[in-house]
């Protein structure tokens, strides 16, 4: 059975990632319902468990998926506010 960790990420190589992503198509965001839950699905993404740990750690999170083949695929909360970045990761 895979572990599940949630990595620290670097906040602004992050935000240059989902720019690259948004400009390439590749930037999910949660309105993009069908795309959001096959991406979920497909990962095993437990979003309610993710945003419950990251809530207490940061405030104001907001979820994002970056949908491409980079090293930054994944599932992410975020804050501009505080300058966080929180991957989920399935090894």
């Amino acid at each position: 059975m895979s572990q599940v960790r949630i990595v620290e990420q670097n906040y602004f190589e992050f935000t240059a990632a989902l720019r690259a992503a948004a400009d390439s198509g590749d930037r999910i965001e949660p309105r993009e319902k069908d795309r959001w839950k096959e991406f979920v699905k497909e990962h095993r993404i437990q979003e309610a468990a993710f945003k419950s740990l990251a809530d207490k750690k940061y405030e104001g999170m907001q979820p994002v998926i970056i949908a491409d083949s980079s090293p930054w695929q994944g599932y992410y909360l975020y804050t501009t506010a505080e300058e966080a970045v929180l991957k989920w990761v399935r090894e």
